[in-house]
Formats: structure tokens, sequence, C-alpha cells
């Protein structure tokens, strides 16, 4: 029986990924509870140093994300004083559009 026979015998449903449930992601979220709090147990540092150090990434995460908002909304008001601008020359641009097409109708037809 040749490849392309077989094709009709083929089944997806076998082949196709599973599905989450949302049972399968709470044990999902239980483990890495239960993983985070292992590594705390674990670390090879005290309590408050380990609780300092994730204040401290904390705090670069949102200073970061501080500064990544500043730079995007600053990109925005850009963005938008452009389209301002644009929408201001759009009236002369069509108007030059429609000289120049009307003058290469007379040269054509001279």
């Amino acid at each position: 029986m040749s490849d392309f026979e077989n094709l009709a015998n083929y089944d997806s449903s076998e082949h196709e990924p599973e599905r989450l449930g949302g049972r399968d992601i709470a044990f999902l979220a239980a483990g890495i509870g239960i993983g985070a709090g292992l590594m705390l147990l674990f670390a090879p540092k005290r309590g408050h140093e380990v609780r300092r150090a994730i204040g401290r990434q904390c705090r670069r995460a949102v200073d970061s994300l501080t500064d990544r908002a500043y730079d995007l909304r600053e990109r925005a008001q850009d963005l938008r004083e452009r389209a301002e601008d644009l929408r201001d020359q759009a009236p002369n641009v069509l108007h030059f559009a429609r000289r120049m097409r009307r003058r290469e109708r007379r040269m054509r037809e001279a």
C-alpha cells in the first residue's frame, strides 16, 4: 500500500497535542509555588538578605518599566505631531498633484 493510500487511514486526532485544563493549570501553579518556597528555604542567604535582593530587583524592574513607558509616551507624542503635520500638508500635496496632472495632460495634447 502506498503512502497516499495510507493517508486515507490517517487519524489526525492521534497526533494532536493535549489541551491544558483548569486542573492542569492549578497543578502547574502549585508546583511553581512549592518550587519557589523550597528555593527560599534552601537559599544560601539569610531571609532578610533574600528579601532585600528581591526588593532591589523589583525596584530595578519598576524603574526600567517606568523609563520604557516614558520613552514610549515621548515617541507616541512625536508620532502624533508628525501625523498632525502630514494632515495639515495633505491639501497642499493634493493641490500640487492635481496641478501636475493638468500640466501633463496639456503637454500630451500639445
